[in-house]
């Protein structure tokens, strides 16, 4: 069973939370579709331009279950059909969050809690660096955190 997918290319009766991407993030797609099969929600995506609000509101109207995310490099967005297209549910200028952004879609989908938003540092996503990437620092400031935590600094 396929839980993510280009918007067109799945069963089109299978109701779908819907993320549109501007065609230089299109490469996350199967991030933000990890977290919402984990839920058991299907995700269908498709390349759009505009920002991430106005992304994210699209895509809520697209989607039958009126639930939709917007990704672009400047932020990630998360609404629902019936919000202010500039006053989106969710709203974050950096992309660190992606697969908790599909897990918190397909938690509204099933109408349960949101899960725990994930402790991010500032995020690399806007920055030229790969998602994910740490300068140095960064880790040796978290290195020197769990060693004084652990009592060994």
């Amino acid at each position: 069973m396929t839980w993510c997918g280009r918007l067109g290319e799945m069963k089109e009766e299978r109701p779908t939370i819907v993320l549109l991407l501007d065609e230089s993030s299109r490469s996350i797609a199967g991030e933000v579709g990890i977290g919402a099969e984990e839920e058991g929600v299907p995700l269908a995506w498709d390349v759009m331009e505009g920002d991430a609000k106005k992304l994210a509101w699209e895509a809520a109207n697209r989607s039958r279950l009126r639930v939709g995310i917007g990704v672009t490099q400047e932020g990630c967005a998360l609404t629902l059909a019936n919000l202010d297209p500039g006053k989106p549910l969710i709203y974050h200028e950096d992309g660190g969050a992606l697969r908790w952004l599909g897990q918190a879609a397909a938690r509204l989908v099933k109408g349960l809690p949101l899960p725990p938003m994930p402790q991010l540092a500032k995020s690399t996503f806007n920055k030229g660096k790969a998602r994910g990437q740490a300068s140095e620092q960064e880790v040796a400031a978290v290195i020197a955190k769990v060693l004084r935590q652990m009592g060994l600094a």
